[in-house]
């Protein structure tokens, strides 16, 4: 391994005309993890891109660049892995292509194969995975060389969070060794956990830093309300304002602009910071683009029988049990979160709750009846491949759905498509198309949302305004049940029910979730020596910009595996976020 720092300025890589990169300014060093996020179509692919050498400089200027191809260690978003091949051979492969010596190829991938979990896949072919394992060979792949430079594009969308934590302990196993890591990402908690971030939209650096930096210049003024305040749902209506679970944030560029009665300065995060700074960007073209609901200005919250409903269903496939006994229903005017792993059940469970398969025992009803064809017109289900016709175009899709349903494309609708003509969406950024997909799925204003991760792809103003229709749709009587792998996206739920291994493992609110489990925070000036030290005694560990988080750990242990540290350790405890309580409820059921 080389160490390896680059440092560009005013870089830019344009497509034809159009900048995918304009003028970005920034620096990567050895033993550190560098964060760039944004949307789709922000510039984050590009970048790396260019940084792996694989795009050269429109103009600007760059130092350490090219690097040699031989010491870069890159993933695309697709995972990088040969379907067709086995986890082995696809091992294989790599050892081969880059000369490493056998012995210690075996060495290397029986330790990074452990840390993520496929040690006991080695013989399957990686199309047989589930997209979290493939992404994790991934890493594995794109590390197993030691590369002084490591480039992952978004290498954790849409993998549970399980593996994220595996995939992190490969992400900072990596800059522990002195490689410099830059990976792309549309989670900003994940974010939160790199030395250094890199805010895009629309090719455009918006800010660079800590999260710590970043949020202390956040541009304008961000307050905040109970949304049961009239005036809060009022601000709803307007572009600068979005509502996360029961409070509404209202975003003013001028700081001395009064602000609404009942609203006071919000606290700081990164989430809400990038929405600040996504609006300054261009606030006449991302005002056109909001998606809010018209009736949010009267909650009409109402209650009743459950409109989905499972009692104690089991599904079994021969010898395998997919589901044991679940339990869920939702009611209307409640946001239900469903959350699990890969493999745990989730999706079995939706396709009992629609009626595209059948329970071995137990039951499930749909608005109070057995599912059919008739009360599945009464739901709004966005899958997660989307369920657009590639070929069409954004009117297309949108008419055709409402044709399904016997209803016209609303004005809101329309207005969103229009700009994107004729052309096939096949060409949309995949944030786009999750949009769109959201709007075909609710032309017929239904009484049940269902959606399988709707915001992948998708900046935070962008995230924002569309949960901000999910709950205005809540707010008039629907029922909402998603699924989602983003843990700020869970906390916006009103309840929350975890799989594992086809059971229900835990349910309720984020706070009573979490509330009985506690993690340690290890502040220490060699962050990568106490990594280091934690992961050869098997425990895990997760870096949060120069410290670590470790779930559910002994304090008086972890101090004892810390003792040959240099310099003073600090150790404190506090509540597990969600993603740690998730890991601490896997590691419980791996030692029982």
């Amino acid at each position: 391994m080389l160490p390896t720092s680059i440092r560009l300025d005013d870089a830019s890589v344009f497509f034809g005309k159009l900048p995918a990169v304009d003028g970005f300014t920034g620096a990567f060093t050895p033993g550190t993890v560098t964060a760039l996020i944004g949307g789709d179509g922000a510039g984050k692919s590009t970048l790396l891109r260019l940084l792996a050498g694989r795009l050269s400089l429109h103009s600007g200027t760059s130092e350490g660049l090219p690097v040699d191809r031989r010491d870069v260690g890159y993933q695309p978003a697709d995972s990088g892995v040969w379907r067709n091949l086995s986890v082995a051979e696809n091992i294989e492969f790599v050892t081969r292509t880059y000369g490493i010596d056998p012995e210690q190829a075996r060495t290397r991938s029986a330790e990074l194969l452990a840390l993520a979990g496929l040690d006991h896949v080695t013989g399957r072919l990686a199309g047989r995975l589930s997209g979290g394992m493939r992404q994790k060979l991934g890493v594995v792949l794109a590390t197993l060389h030691r590369p002084g430079l490591v480039l992952l594009d978004e290498p954790t969308t849409g993998v549970d969070p399980i593996s994220r934590a595996e995939l992190w302990s490969l992400i900072a196993g990596a800059a522990a060794n002195g490689a410099t890591v830059v990976f792309a990402t549309t989670y900003l908690d994940e974010a939160e956990r790199a030395s250094r971030l890199f805010l895009l939209g629309d090719g455009k650096l918006l800010a660079a830093g800590t999260p710590e930096d970043i949020i202390a210049h956040t541009p304008g003024v961000i307050s905040q309300a109970p949304v049961a305040l009239d005036v809060a749902r009022r601000e709803l209506a307007s572009a600068h304002a979005w509502r996360r679970g029961d409070t509404v944030f209202r975003w003013e560029a001028n700081p001395c602009n009064d602000r609404p009665e009942g609203f006071e300065t919000a606290p700081g995060n990164l989430e809400n910071t990038s929405i600040a700074l996504l609006l300054d960007q261009d606030d006449a073209q991302l005002a056109s683009m909001s998606v809010a609901d018209r009736r949010i200005l009267e909650s009409r919250k109402t209650t009743g029988r459950p409109l989905v409903e499972a009692i104690d269903v089991a599904r079994s496939y021969g010898t395998f049990n997919a589901l044991g006994g679940v339990s869920l229903r939702v009611l209307p005017g409640e946001v239900v979160g469903l959350l699990g792993g890969n493999g745990a059940g989730k999706t079995t469970l939706m396709r009992i709750l629609l009626g595209l398969e059948t329970p071995t025992t137990g039951t499930a009803t749909l608005f109070g009846e057995k599912p059919s064809l008739e009360t599945r017109r009464r739901i709004g289900y966005v899958a997660q491949g989307l369920g657009l016709y590639p070929s069409l175009s954004a009117m297309e899709n949108l008419e055709f759905a409402a044709s399904v349903h016997g209803v016209a494309v609303n004005e809101q609708a329309r207005d969103f498509a229009h700009p994107f003509g004729r052309n096939p969406i096949s060409s949309l950024p995949l944030g786009t198309k999750r949009s769109l997909a959201y709007f075909a799925a609710t032309l017929h204003d239904p009484e049940l949302l269902v959606l399988d991760e709707p915001t992948s792809g998708m900046d935070a103003l962008t995230r924002a305004r569309l949960w901000r229709d999910l709950r205005a749709a809540a707010d008039d009587g629907a029922g909402v049940l998603v699924t989602t792998h983003y843990m700020q996206e869970a906390a916006q739920c009103d309840r929350l029910v975890i799989l594992t291994a086809g059971k229900v493992t835990a349910e309720g609110t984020v706070a009573e979730i979490t509330s009985p489990h506690i993690s340690l925070t290890v502040t220490t000036e060699h962050w990568e020596e106490a990594f280091t030290l934690l992961r050869k005694a098997g425990i895990p560990a997760l870096l949060d910009g120069r410290t670590l988080r470790i779930p559910g750990a002994d304090h008086d242990e972890t101090l004892a595996l810390l003792a040959p540290l240099r310099g003073e350790v600090t150790i404190t405890e506090s509540t597990s976020t969600l993603e740690e309580t998730m890991m601490i409820s896997a590691l419980d059921r791996a030692s029982t």
